[in-house]
């Protein structure tokens, strides 16, 4: 069969003109280290980009995104269109790799990508399509635009056919799944959890996460709620603003409760019910203690911590309806019964209470970890990508 793909370079020689499309806009300088252009065309998940980012400094190399939109918001720069625009764009940033997000292909930039001989990963071929960039389209331009990248990752499995047919090499093709937030596990000392838990035994224990000071003494009610089902129950409530921890306490020890205090370095006992968390850095400890967290604020509107962390290290996850600016997340969690919604205190209380049932607060700790583990494989194997393009880059 003869090969009807064009070159970039022989499209551009045949064409002869360019177009500017946009002003080159002001720049910041560009970072020290390694600079992966992330051209997003489609839905932006900058949460996702976060984690990928996260996931590629891991090991302290500089390695930063420089991520670019159709109309640059969110945090993001516009993304240039005609050559002389994107001649200045690659001057400034001197990216080492680019990442397309998206299927849709610009002949105009991945000329000037290949003319500056920098590697292309495609993500999102599922519906490849072309934007012209001359009224007069040439047959094969598709194809020529394809194997100017050294990987395309798919969602699914059913697309490789299609890409082979129109020219891409079958080992360049890998199925990755849906780009999607997968934060890191929070660290924790584990010594200090063995200790806690020998400490607690086998008392129930439920965790109000990054409440406000304002809604303390709603979640002692919900604690008394709870508390029915389980006497020896056991709450513990980090706080948003840490220095109202005293405060805290004492709204809880009026509410009938036996309170520690963490930054008073109090000992758990027996006859404690309440442990107040008034430190910085160490929800990770208390989402691996607690089996169900409360994330504090979203009843109320004042405060929502990110749900994957819970949900990455175990802990069933309650919320209320405030969830900004985690919508997608929670979005995520709820289509797979991964987290339980309410709607006021008495119903959290209730929640609990039925959640103590061991079997019960694990179908959805095994579902949450089903959509957390997915997108942390894809992140992880992304990264992977990525930095074996820029270990290959010069060499």
């Amino acid at each position: 069969m003869p090969d009807k793909s064009l070159s970039l370079a022989a499209y551009f020689s045949r064409r002869g003109g360019e177009r500017t499309g946009q002003d080159t806009h002001e720049l910041p300088q560009r970072p020290q280290g390694s600079a992966i252009w992330v051209r997003v065309n489609g839905d932006l998940p900058m949460d996702a980009l976060r984690d990928l980012e996260t996931r590629l400094q891991a090991d302290g190399d500089p390695i930063y995104l420089v991520i670019t939109t159709a109309d640059g918001t969110d945090g993001t720069f516009k993304t240039p269109l005609g050559r002389t625009p994107v001649r200045a764009f690659l001057d400034h940033w001197k990216p080492d790799l680019t990442l397309w997000l998206g299927p849709e292909l610009d002949a105009t930039t991945l000329y000037e990508l290949a003319q500056a001989k920098t590697p292309c990963v495609l993500v999102g071929a599922e519906q490849v399509t072309a934007r012209p960039t001359t009224k007069t389209w040439v047959p094969g331009l598709t194809r020529g635009m394809l194997r100017q990248f050294a990987k395309i990752m798919t969602v699914a499995d059913d697309v490789a056919p299609a890409l082979v047919r129109a020219g891409v090499d079958a080992n360049r093709i890998e199925t990755l799944g849906p780009l999607e937030s997968a934060p890191a596990a929070l660290p924790h000392f584990e010594d200090e959890r063995q200790d806690i838990a020998k400490s607690l035994g086998a008392r129930s224990i439920w965790f109000a996460a990054d409440a406000d000071i304002s809604e303390v003494s709603q979640i002692a009610q919900a604690h008394h709620q709870a508390s029915r089902r389980a006497h020896r129950l056991f709450l513990i409530i980090s706080l948003r603003d840490p220095s109202c921890g005293v405060a805290a306490a004492e709204t809880l020890r009026g509410a009938g409760f036996s309170v520690c205090l963490r930054s008073a370095d109090e000992e758990v006992d027996e006859a404690t019910q309440v442990f107040v968390a008034d430190t910085e850095g160490e929800l990770g400890l208390w989402y691996r203690v607690a089996p169900i967290t409360y994330l504090g604020g979203t009843l109320t509107g004042t405060t929502c911590r990110e749900p994957f962390e819970a949900a990455t290290l175990g802990s069933a996850v309650l919320h209320g309806p405030f969830v900004r600016p985690y919508e997608a997340q929670i979005s995520r969690l709820a289509a797979a019964d991964a987290c339980v919604a309410v709607n006021s205190f008495a119903e959290l209380g209730k929640t609990v209470e039925t959640l103590l049932s061991p079997d019960k607060a694990a179908r959805i700790v095994h579902a949450a970890w089903d959509i957390t583990s997915r997108g942390a494989d894809v992140t992880n194997r992304l990264a992977e990508t990525l930095l074996e393009q820029l270990d290959g880059v010069g060499t």
